[in-house]
């Protein structure tokens, strides 16, 4: 817990004290200007640019804190608008998609002027919890795990990964400003990939809790481990696996709270309104990891380990779309638009976009989940014939 607190010690102080906000471009006048071109293959190459330079702007930043639904609509708009320039669509088709998303950009400005000191604080207050949530969920449900298993004191090796996370965060955030600039595609590939890591991780950890759900499995499981503690390479793995979810989202984060610290404009009650929002964040995530460790330890192991690991399954299924979509936003994957809904709680909630890429991945890893359920199906029914047999016998 001592690397933790240094961490978040660190975070408020680094986060209140640089101001680092972008000069932003007419977004939308680029977008006009570029349909105008259509379909001279200049007029592509300036919506790249345009994304590009918005995904290193301030406003980008302040947008997706604000907005998250807004933000990520703007994204897929504009994913759309290139892929169907390259696709050379009809000039009609294109300038709609653009005047579309000029449209949006119209009505997201960047702050501009300091905000209220309650507004900050209210933001401050809802971005750690928003963002954190998700990596409490899954740390949580490990540090239950490992308390039912016997091996409660492995939980440190949870807080070192967290915190770990936290203040790779935080450096690399420094680092980015004041050393080597970290912006556009470069942020989105380091998102991207940190996310398709975690995929792996969550979904070989989703599958093994299920597999485990199995009565005679877990009670084989626990008197293995209660005559050993947790092997070298499941220690490993605990710890990566809460350095990635973390890590995840907190160079964000840390970016998040440099536009609020901007957005305060070096009032010293606007900065201490958003290091009080940031500090009750704190308070409210580590009051709901608190009550989620003390309800999930007192769940059945069956029910306990079967929702654990649909949880981190899903939570996979997630980061698998959001990862290539990151990918896709650098330009290190191709953008295929597909002729599907695009409601927003399911680009809320499981990452689902019109795109196949992201699609195929998340297909990859429902195959996945369908080979290794009826796996598990077929070694459970395989091990009750031989029960069955050996009682007769």
């Amino acid at each position: 817990m001592r690397v933790i607190r240094v961490a978040i010690a660190a975070f408020v102080l680094l986060t209140l004290g640089r101001v680092a906000i972008a000069a932003d471009a007419d977004f939308a006048a680029q977008i006009r200007d570029a349909a105008g071109r259509y379909p001279d293959a200049s007029a592509r190459l300036a919506v790249g640019d345009a994304f590009l330079r918005f995904e290193s702007s301030a406003l980008d930043t302040e947008l997706k804190a604000a907005d998250p639904a807004r933000y990520r609509d703007l994204e897929v708009r504009w994913l759309a608008l290139a892929a169907a320039m390259k696709a050379g669509a009809p000039p009609a088709d294109v300038r709609a998609q653009a005047a579309a998303l000029a449209a949006i950009l119209d009505t997201v400005a960047p702050a501009g002027v300091a905000a209220s000191a309650s507004s900050l604080f209210v933001d401050a207050l809802l971005i750690i919890v928003r963002e954190g949530f998700e990596a409490l969920l899954i740390l949580t449900a490990l540090a239950a795990y490992l308390t039912k298993v016997g091996q409660g004191e492995k939980r440190t090796l949870l807080y070192a990964g967290g915190g770990a996370a936290v203040l790779a965060s935080i450096a690399l955030a420094a680092v980015a400003d004041r050393v080597v600039p970290i912006g556009g595609a470069a942020r989105e590939t380091l998102e991207g990939v940190t996310m398709l890591l975690a995929v792996v991780v969550l979904f070989t950890a989703s599958y093994w809790l299920i597999s485990k759900s199995e009565a005679q499995r877990w009670q084989a499981f626990v008197r293995a481990r209660l005559e050993g503690a947790l092997g070298t390479g499941q220690a490993r793995s605990l710890v990566a696996l809460a350095f990635l979810v973390v890590f995840r989202e907190g160079f964000e984060t840390v970016l998040f709270y440099e536009a609020l610290a901007g957005r305060a404009a070096g009032n010293s009650l606007a900065l201490s309104a958003v290091g009080s929002g940031l500090a009750l964040g704190v308070v409210c995530l580590v009051a709901i990891g608190v009550a989620l460790f003390r309800y999930g330890v007192r769940i059945p192991i069956r029910p306990f380990f079967a929702v654990t690991g649909t949880l981190l399954y899903v939570l996979a299924f997630k980061f698998a779309g959001a990862g290539v979509r990151e990918l896709q936003e650098a330009g290190l994957v191709s953008v295929t638009p597909v002729a599907i809904p695009d409601p927003t709680i399911l680009r809320d909630w499981l990452a689902v976009y019109p795109f196949v890429e992201p699609l195929f991945a998340q297909g990859v890893l429902l195959a996945a989940l369908v080979v290794g359920v009826a796996y598990t199906l077929r070694g459970r029914g395989a091990a009750r014939v031989a029960g069955a047999e050996a009682a007769r016998s």
